[in-house]
């Protein structure tokens, strides 16, 4: 998915956070983003993906102008956000985990357990992940806690991948 920023201006009280920021990121690519602590970063991500709203800009996906006013917004535009510190729940399992915010309309996770058990492993299986889905969340490594956050995401569609510092 192609995705491109047009001039973002994000201001927190008299700092300016994103001062007219413009990024293409071409389908298919990988980028970082990097800068100092306070450069405005995830400020950036969150606009993208939803959890901080811009003051300004647009946000194009393929070509198409979205609105992102939410997490909900953008994951349904193909955008998700794997955080710092993963997302979760660790009194669930990893099965129960991987169903949070699914709609019955989600692409790839369905509300049924035995069929979200298979997409669960599927995907597990295409990207070489190995998590044993009634396994509680509270037992699993931090890596392991975010490749099932990753899992999630790619089963609610998304085809953008935002990474906050994923290896903190």
């Amino acid at each position: 998915m192609d995705v491109e920023l047009r001039d973002i201006h994000k201001r927190f009280g008299l700092v300016r956070a994103n001062d007219g920021i413009s990024l293409h990121v071409p389908a298919g690519t990988i980028q970082g983003i990097l800068g100092e602590n306070g450069a405005g970063k995830s400020t950036l991500m969150k606009i993208l993906s939803g959890y901080q709203p811009a003051d300004r800009g647009r946000i194009m996906l393929n070509g198409r102008h979205v609105h992102v006013r939410s997490p909900a917004d953008a994951i349904r535009a193909g955008v998700g956000m794997l955080h710092q510190d993963p997302m979760d729940f660790p009194p669930l399992t990893v099965l129960e985990d991987s169903l949070i915010g699914v709609t019955s309309t989600g692409p790839r996770f369905t509300l049924r357990r035995r069929e979200a058990l298979a997409t669960l492993g599927g995907l597990a299986e295409e990207f070489g992940f190995s998590l044993d889905p009634h396994r509680e969340i509270r037992s699993l490594t931090v890596g392991e806690r975010q490749q099932l956050e990753l899992l999630r995401l790619l089963g609610q569609g998304a085809g953008v991948l935002i990474l906050d510092e994923p290896t903190t």
